[in-house]
């Protein structure tokens, strides 16, 4: 499997909180308009994964930072056909994960109205 693209930020909140806030305000758009993803939540592990469309699998994971919850989103390549197209169709898709993160930061952090620690450099 290819390395998968990635982007990490901060919420001042316990994990419990915080993962229970990214499942209250959810991960922001996905581009469903065409498809119906699948979601899939693992509480235990503080795991919510989004897959759709034909390649796209993204995965947000809440762990505990010193100033309270590191969020990760990581995007696969889940593609079984064309794999090596995706990353040329999706030479944008860094800058606009750290963007949605931050947005989602921001939405969990109004959710908790907790302090917002902002996005961290991967």
């Amino acid at each position: 499997m290819s390395r998968p693209w990635l982007a990490i930020g901060v919420v001042e909140a316990p994990v419990g909180d915080a993962f229970d806030a990214l499942l209250a305000v959810g991960p922001g758009s996905t581009d469903a308009g065409s498809y119906t993803p699948t979601v899939e939540v693992d509480r235990t592990r503080h795991t919510l994964a989004v897959q759709g469309h034909w390649w796209y699998r993204g995965v947000y994971t809440v762990r505990e930072h010193p100033r309270g919850s590191l969020v990760e989103y990581r995007v696969h390549n889940i593609a079984n056909r064309g794999r090596w197209m995706v990353p040329l169709m999706q030479r944008r898709l860094p800058d606009q994960m750290r963007r949605d993160l931050a947005d989602l930061l921001q939405r969990i952090a109004r959710h908790l109205e907790a302090d917002l620690g902002g996005c961290v450099p991967p």
